[in-house]
């Protein structure tokens, strides 16, 4: 057992943010391993501003419906809390310089290119493209339940093909592709309902080259074609933990309803990213029991 409690600081639970979804997951399975873990919300701040403010909460509405979080506040008073937090691990996302909410010791999880200088006690990395001094790579792909192709036609017999433009607009000029459905970040509004979409997706335009959402796709046998090069370059991207996607590109005058030719390529892509993936996720208990010994034996 760690000499530490741990405290995720994090957001509060949302399905519409995978950064936000691994940090109370990670909480979730800190407390299955055997150890404790609450979460230190996020109330103020920005990674561009900085003045982050925490707040503490057993309100449910905050967390994970499936999460398991230990409660460090219920009958304490404010001072043996703020000395809980104090004598705690705290893991923060990049988006945090530092250690302002003062734990004993202190994790930055990096949860995607970071935007300044990483300094802290120990780097957690969710993939080895983001940082390259890393002490570990702590990567967790997202499959719902909901997200397979089971019982689902051949993406080259399908009809239906989506645009998703995400972050992308802080990259390039993002539009919608004619001929395909506009996915938003608040439509479809859960997971369930996105992937009755990509179960029957051909084709899905993709702005936001490392979202999760381009995972998802491959998931339910659909084909992610990434629509620029200038979050991580392809070649780049091709290389981390959910391996190549599939050889497809867009440009313009593009017809829909030509199938190109590589698509034994496009298969085995598919195939090979699934595989990955599920390997990725049974590797997910171990690979947080290692983040924890390592500060532990710090």
């Amino acid at each position: 057992m760690s000499k530490y409690d741990f405290l995720v600081v994090a957001p509060p639970f949302s399905s519409r943010s995978g950064g936000v979804m691994v940090l109370h997951e990670l909480c979730t399975m800190l407390n299955q391993i055997g150890y404790r873990a609450g979460v230190l919300y996020i109330i103020e701040g920005s990674q561009q501003d900085q003045g982050f403010k925490f707040a503490y909460s057993n309100e449910k509405s905050l967390q994970d419906p499936d999460g398991i979080y230990f409660d460090f506040t219920s009958n304490k008073s404010e001072a043996e809390i703020g000395l809980y937090i104090r004598n705690a691990c705290l893991i923060y996302p990049d988006i945090v310089k530092g250690n302002p909410a003062g734990g004993k010791t202190y994790v930055t999880y990096v949860l995607g290119r970071p935007q300044f200088k990483i300094e802290s006690n120990f780097i957690a990395s969710y993939s080895k493209l983001y940082i390259d001094h890393a002490d570990l790579i702590l990567y967790k792909p997202f499959i719902s339940e909901w997200m397979h192709a089971l019982d689902t036609q051949h993406w080259s017999k399908r009809k239906l093909d989506l645009t998703y433009i995400g972050k992308g607009h802080e990259y390039t000029e993002c539009r919608h592709i004619p001929g395909s459905v506009l996915v938003e970040r608040d439509w479809p509004r859960d997971k369930r309902q996105l992937a009755a979409l990509l179960r029957n997706c051909r084709y899905f335009f993709s702005w936001d080259t490392v979202s999760a959402t381009n995972t998802d796709a491959v998931l339910c046998g659909a084909v992610p074609v990434l629509m620029h090069d200038l979050q991580i370059p392809r070649a780049v991207l091709d290389t981390g933990e959910h391996g190549p996607f599939p050889p497809s590109s867009y440009f313009p005058g593009f017809e829909l309803a030509e199938l190109p030719a590589n698509m034994d390529a496009i298969d085995k892509a598919i195939l090979g990213m699934q595989k990955s993936l599920s390997e990725h996720l049974f590797q997910w208990p171990q690979r947080v029991k290692e983040l924890a010994t390592a500060i532990a034996n710090q």
